[in-house]
């Protein structure tokens, strides 16, 4: 563990030592702007429905004079409880993970965006089929909030003023524990017929755990169309929810086919802890702090990684990135390790990083103070009329996260961030100089393009070398699109939809990189 512990302190102050770069490195103050409402809907946490509000905290980067800056929602861990209530200190946007890493990307220029989702299920009931449902339905509400979520900044940037200054097109999502669930969700699960596979279907009823007209649609953008029932309002229709990126530390996906590789779908990467007690690692159990009892079967960071790469979700990332994790990643492809459900498998996967923990610690990322707990206990305890003790849920606490501090949680994050960057900087089309790997040597080959001004398609050819990849960047320095594992002299680029004007082409050869400067009319 210490050796582990080492080598990411090592990997994060390599990485300080390169010239600053816009989305990579911290050069922002921060400014934040807490419990912004960004919708409303059903709650069902109380036990009666009740509308409430959703909330959102946002952080910015202070002074930054970029009015389109990309997008990332930080969704907290929890277990779709409250904290305390779910037998965990953590469970809010508040929590120090989430605080942290927004503070970290909007140092880099990012706007972060930490929010709540509607929390409430039955862990304690006798029943598995009372659990296993509650449970998808805690999920699946988290997921409309998410994308309610999306929807409103994307309303907010096309008819209000903007008021955050971002790029609604290059919107991702960045999940920790329980967030994880609605990171993965929110990337993959555009059918409603995902989630009415075979293991979502009751048992006792033979009916599916989730009804549409009930809970409403999974984007929420609607009310539920059962009028009398229906317990899901719609918020901000009319805009889309996608996302271009999921990350994910911990937590897991409903199944691993809700991942198809559609156009629609995000690129995913992520982290896991081999000796997670709560999410699986690869495919098994999902198993909740308050019972540890089952509740469903799903495929965890892992898994949902591996079968993105296959669907072809994460080709965006094929031969782009050479960083500090390069290295460790191949070596863990080839490693095998004998998980705490005896399970034998390879630690790692390509876009995936394993760290490798003793059983059952799972987020070492995770990190509180004991005073704090204190007061907030004795608060809860106070006005909502619980017996909380702090000594015990700290004590609990600890159970999963054994050498628990601000050092090592910040650490751990720093490590994830650093490894999350490049993926981010590619998937959501950004222009991250330095961080590819294949920008290092200017090369002067032999290439001819045409027509110049292109009106629907421009051809790059190349007389004395093999175009590995081009990079299409707009004037502004954003990447617009990207065609990997050309392996030709010639290619063709479409405009689709691009706006005319100035664009640059950078071409990769095995040498280095050409740029080209080109236009669109």
């Amino acid at each position: 563990m210490k050796k582990i512990y080492t080598l990411f302190c090592l990997i994060f102050m390599t990485s300080m030592l390169v010239a600053q770069v816009r989305y990579v490195d911290a050069e922002f103050g921060v400014d934040v702007v807490r419990d912004v409402t960004f919708g409303s809907n059903i709650s069902i946490l109380r036990g009666a429905p009740e509308e409430i509000e959703l909330k959102m905290d946002v952080y910015t980067p202070a002074g930054d004079t970029e009015t389109e800056r990309p997008v990332i929602l930080v969704s907290h861990t929890g277990s779709f409880l409250p904290p305390l209530f779910n037998g965990q200190v953590t469970g809010s946007k508040s929590d120090s993970t989430v605080v942290y890493t927004c503070t970290e990307l909007a140092k880099r220029g990012y706007v972060a965006v930490a929010y709540t989702y509607r929390q409430g299920w039955l862990p304690t009931a006798p029943d598995e089929n009372v659990r296993r449902g509650t449970l998808l339905q805690a999920a699946y509400r988290g997921i409309q909030d998410s994308r309610t979520c999306v929807r409103f900044l994307r309303k907010d940037a096309a008819e209000g003023d903007n008021q955050y200054g971002i790029d609604s097109e290059r919107i991702g999502m960045f999940g920790i524990g329980t967030g994880g669930y609605l990171s993965l969700g929110c990337g993959s699960l555009y059918d409603f017929e995902d989630v009415l596979l075979e293991k979502f279907i009751s048992t006792a009823t033979a009916l599916p755990y989730i009804d549409s007209t009930i809970i409403g649609n999974i984007y929420a953008d609607v009310p539920a169309s059962d009028t009398i029932n229906g317990i899901s309002l719609g918020n901000h229709p009319g805009y889309s929810s996608e996302i271009g990126f999921s990350f994910n530390i911990g937590g897991a996906l409903g199944d691993e086919s809700w991942i198809s590789g559609t156009d629609n779908e995000a690129a995913f990467a992520g982290v896991h802890a081999t000796g997670d007690i709560f999410a699986p690692y690869n495919v098994g159990p999902v198993i909740v702090p308050t019972t540890r009892e089952f509740v469903v079967t799903v495929a965890g960071t892992q898994a949902a990684i591996s079968r993105a790469n296959e669907a072809g979700n994460n080709d965006i990332f094929d031969d782009q990135i050479d960083d500090e994790f390069t290295a460790l990643i191949d070596a863990q492809i080839g490693t095998q390790i004998t998980l705490p459900t005896t399970q034998v498998l390879d630690v790692g996967a390509k876009n995936f990083y394993g760290f490798v923990t003793q059983f059952p610690q799972g987020s070492p990322w995770d990190w509180w103070d004991k005073p704090t707990l204190d007061l907030v206990v004795a608060g809860t305890n106070a006005v909502a009329g619980t017996m909380f003790d702090s000594d015990t849920l700290h004590r609990d606490g600890l159970l999963t996260n054994p050498n628990m501090s601000p050092e090592q949680g910040r650490t751990y994050m720093d490590s994830i961030i650093t490894f999350m960057i490049p993926k981010s900087c590619i998937a959501l089309r950004l222009y991250c100089d330095g961080v590819t790997g294949v920008e290092d040597e200017i090369v002067d080959h032999s290439v001819t393009y045409q027509p110049n001004p292109a009106v629907e398609m421009i051809t790059f050819r190349s007389d004395d070398a093999i175009i590995r990849s081009i990079q299409i960047l707009d004037i502004k320095g954003q990447l617009v699109q990207q065609y990997n594992s050309i392996d030709d002299i010639n290619y063709s680029v479409d405009r689709d939809n691009l706006p005319d004007g100035i664009y640059y082409a950078r071409l990769r050869f095995d040498d280095g990189n050409q740029t080209i400067k080109f236009i669109f009319n």
